[in-house]
């Protein structure tokens, strides 16, 4: 037998830092997989708290190396080395925070099993609070190319993503801090400007919304910001300026759209219209959209809020 048939068919690369309260619950999830043909690698980003700890418990359980780096960097870096550190034909990336389903691993493995060309793909990702109930789970338009899903954003996020490490190791996550919170997004684009993704059946990853995720704790002018460099750095590209190309105006007022209900979640009102007049400027059609709706509630509450404080009603 080959030493290739005795490598596992994934690896899971989970980074982390700080997640002694999360990473039990994450590792857990792994050790519960139906398909056991897999190993993992995680990368602490030099805790301070129990984590490496915690990580090691799991040693009796599944095959897993515990990788420590010699400061603290950003979360790209660590998910860089564990994929250079990984064995598995398949990278798979999952938060420390969060989970995959107990059948992730086996409907992916059956998904290859149809169709060997299949290099990069991902599953279905919930959102889900402390407490386990869904949230939101983003819509995967079956109307809509794959292109014009990434050109209006990220539903892919980080965790539940299968991608064959070749592949990945072409591309891999730009490790400035520019991008933090938009590297999974960023990365996607450029991979997929190669070799389109495609939707598995099945399993899925659990996202835990809480305060201390980086999307949700940073500012409107922050994610502005990153969106910039972001745009900038991909539009430079020939491959991803060219497969963004017919969906620009999408990719451009989608991001003005975030940003408009960023900034109406942290009361700046007037900053938020702006940013929402760009993006229907840019792509009238997110006028109609789930988060136009949203949006709007914001406002008015805050309208109300207003004139019921200043007794105008």
């Amino acid at each position: 037998m080959s030493a290739a048939a005795d490598l596992p068919l994934f690896t899971i690369v989970v980074p982390t830092f700080g997640r002694e309260h999360h990473i039990g619950r994450c590792l857990g999830s792994v050790a519960r997989q139906s398909f056991q043909d897999y190993d993992v690698v995680v990368v602490d980003n030099n805790s301070t708290d129990r984590t490496v700890e915690f990580a090691l418990a799991f040693n009796d359980r599944i095959k897993i190396d515990v990788l420590i780096n010699d400061s603290n960097r950003e979360r790209s870096y660590s998910r860089n080395r564990g994929a250079e550190h990984a064995v598995g034909r398949f990278v798979v990336f999952l938060d420390s925070d969060d989970e995959l389903r107990p059948d992730s691993l086996e409907q992916a493995a059956a998904f290859i099993e149809e169709d060997s060309d299949r290099r990069f793909f991902f599953q279905k990702l919930t959102i889900v609070d402390e407490s386990g109930a869904t949230v939101y789970e983003p819509a995967i338009s079956r109307r809509h190319s794959m292109c014009r899903t990434l050109a209006e954003g990220n539903p892919l996020s980080c965790s539940g993503v299968f991608v064959e490490r070749p592949l990945f190791l072409d591309h891999r996550f730009d490790e400035t801090s520019k991008l933090v919170g938009s590297e999974d997004w960023h990365c996607w684009i450029r991979i997929a400007a190669k070799h389109q993704p495609v939707v598995c059946p099945g399993g899925g990853a659990l996202l835990l919304n809480h305060s201390s995720r980086t999307i949700s704790s940073d500012t409107w002018r922050a994610a502005e910001e990153r969106f910039a460099y972001l745009t900038s750095d991909l539009l430079a590209n020939r491959a991803t300026s060219d497969y963004l190309a017919p969906y620009l105006g999408l990719f451009h007022g989608s991001q003005s759209h975030y940003v408009a209900v960023k900034a109406a979640n942290q009361s700046d009102f007037q900053s938020s219209v702006i940013r929402f007049g760009r993006a229907i400027h840019r792509s009238p059609s997110l006028l109609f959209s789930r988060r136009t709706m949203h949006l709007f509630r914001l406002w008015l509450r805050h309208a109300f809020g207003w004139r019921t404080q200043h007794g105008d009603v």
